[in-house]
């Protein structure tokens, strides 16, 4: 086989050269050779279960040994799941080291361009935005001075969520605030927005969707919860009142124009800006994330799961893409526990008339279903609240009935109350030796009067071999007593 395997190191890595070995093993004509290599392409289990005997007879004949043959098919069995032909590969091979360098030394232009790309399935944004994170590069929400139409990077190498990535806002909408601004400069305030842009084609609709998204924060000057405030007695909210203001001076403008002494300028300073009404109660973090998913599909400016970090990174093992129906199988006997946001729900009877719960939950990494039936339902179905944070342990196994992998789940809970259950036995921090100093401790020290459980749990030794004896106190706030904390076996 050496003749044709010597480039790839006797490996079997294009279908040429199983076309090739077929005819000088087993003496498959060309056709034969040209059928193999389809079945192989093309994954057709039938067709390479009827070449197999005449390549094990072909090879004998050729008086090559039968338990070599066998294996030189079988390990073709296991190549045809990847298999290509040599161009093919040598086109893949170039796209790839292409897209490998462009990912390396352009960083956030290339996944800018791979977003854009994906922009319009939200699991694959999700997924990508994640890949950014882990890049380090930051993304930044939709911004009217700074996005374009799609993802774009600005001049401090961050990526821009394109304005079209907003539900609600069309392509024109995005091109005249895109044109206006180019034409005009950056848009100085919510004001000099209304003022400029062309209020028939960015309507109200796509106005309160960039208001959700974010888009207005940069100028700060009008909370996002400010554009929805009513604000005449008419049931007018601060958002019509900013169109009609918008309309009129725009209406103005173009009639000082139209005359012959007029001046825009004027124009705009006759007809005063609105007051905006101060709201004593705004929007909750969760409320504002809400939105910003209703109309971009994911959490933009933060997670709702960012109050939970130290739950989700020492205690959560698997994420809900983990525990797909399709990896289960490689996981039987594991344990697990998962945690996330309820998203939604749904409740419904089965045939046999019990009552069952399915429940959307959403991590980081994207959002699964755990469904609830008999004594699950019983026992959990209360904790899953709308905008719950919850956890569920349990362990993958085999259903007793029927060979089905199921998830059992053990314990289910709120992520509030992972910190006080017996998750945590106790806390130990560990230092380098030479970072132990006065500010360290002084720091310490405010840690452990804010907390009356943690000083009790708090072991300090240094991470350094061997150990090096290192004694120095707290004062204790809670106990009125110095806490002595040392090292040394």
């Amino acid at each position: 086989m050496e003749k044709y395997l010597k480039d790839t190191y006797g490996v079997t890595v294009y279908q040429e050269q199983v076309m090739l070995l077929s005819r000088l093993l087993a003496g498959f004509t060309r056709g034969e050779s040209d059928m193999l290599r389809k079945a192989m392409g093309k994954k057709l289990i039938a067709v390479l279960n009827s070449l197999k005997p005449k390549f094990i007879n072909g090879g004998e004949k050729n008086g090559h040994d039968p338990k070599v043959l066998e294996k030189i098919w079988a390990d073709w069995e296991k190549f045809a799941s990847y298999a290509f032909n040599k161009s093919h590969a040598a086109c893949y091979a170039w796209v790839s080291y292409q897209t490998a360098y462009l990912k390396a030394h352009h960083p956030a232009e290339y996944m800018a361009a791979l977003l854009t790309s994906v922009k319009d399935t939200i699991s694959e944004v999700s997924k990508f935005m994640n890949e950014c994170k882990a890049m380090g590069l930051t993304v930044k929400g939709p911004n009217l001075n700074e996005s374009e139409l799609n993802f774009s990077v600005n001049m401090h190498g961050e990526i821009l969520f394109g304005l079209s990535g907003v539900k609600g806002v069309g392509e024109a909408a995005v091109t005249a605030i895109v044109s206006e601004r180019e034409k005009n400069g950056e848009y100085k305030s919510t004001f000099d927005f209304f003022e400029r842009v062309n209020l028939q084609t960015v309507n109200r609709k796509a106005i309160e969707s960039l208001v959700y998204a974010g888009a207005f924060d940069s100028f700060n000057d009008v909370s996002r919860e400010q554009f929805f405030a009513p604000m005449g007695k008419d049931g007018s909210t601060v958002t019509d009142v900013l169109l009609k203001y918008g309309n009129k001076v725009q209406a103005d403008s173009l009639s000082n124009e139209a005359s012959l002494f007029g001046d825009v300028d004027d124009a705009a300073v006759a007809i005063p800006r609105p007051q905006i009404p101060d709201i004593p109660n705004g929007w909750s973090r969760l409320q504002r994330l809400n939105f910003e998913r209703e109309v971009v599909g994911i959490y933009l400016s933060s997670h709702p799961l960012d109050d939970y970090k130290f739950e989700m990174k020492y205690v959560i093992n698997a994420s809900l893409g983990d525990l797909k129906d399709e990896n289960l199988p490689n996981l039987v006997g594991k344990q697990f526990t998962i945690g996330g946001i309820v998203t939604g729900k749904r409740i419904g009877t089965s045939k046999a008339g019990n009552p069952y719960m399915v429940v959307t939950i959403e991590d980081k990494e994207g959002a699964s279903e755990l469904a609830l039936f008999g004594k699950d339902y019983a026992e959990y179905s209360s904790v899953f609240a709308e905008n719950a944070y919850v956890y569920a342990s349990g362990i993958i196994e085999k259903a007793k009935y029927n060979n089905r992998i199921v998830k059992k789940y053990t314990s289910v809970g709120y992520l509030s109350e992972l910190m006080s259950s017996s998750k945590f036995k106790s806390l130990s921090m560990m230092f380098e030796l030479g970072s132990v100093n006065k500010t360290l401790v002084e720091k310490l020290q405010k840690v452990l009067i804010s907390n009356k459980e943690l000083h009790k749990q708090l072991a300090l030794r240094p991470a350094t071999r061997p150990y090096v004896p290192v004694n120095f106190s707290i004062w204790d706030e809670v106990s009125k007593r110095k806490v002595e904390f040392f090292s040394g076996d």
